[in-house]
């Protein structure tokens, strides 16, 4: 797939996800980035894309959680505040 494909693909992405709901796209041949406006949204966001495979990052600070699936063939990455998996107790 190439850049061009990329940018169609993450336009739509947006418009389904709501513009005001997005603060930044990174977008390359085969993948694109989103961070929420409200990291807080990013699961939600992720979920209505599709994107159900979650990735903690639990080194950084803050941490965060990275969502990924696919959409449109690309693979979508959307940035959510750390989850809190089933079970853990803190």
């Amino acid at each position: 797939m190439g850049i061009g494909n990329g940018l169609q693909a993450a336009s739509r992405i947006v418009d389904v996800v709501g513009r005001d709901r997005i603060e930044l796209v990174t977008i390359n041949r085969d993948r694109i980035c989103l961070q929420p406006a409200r990291l807080a949204d990013g699961e939600s966001i992720a979920r209505a894309l599709g994107c159900d495979v979650p990735l903690d990052h639990r080194m950084f600070a803050p941490g965060h959680t990275l969502w990924t699936g696919e959409h449109d063939g690309l693979e979508v990455q959307v940035r959510s505040v750390l989850r809190r998996p089933v079970g853990v107790v803190s």
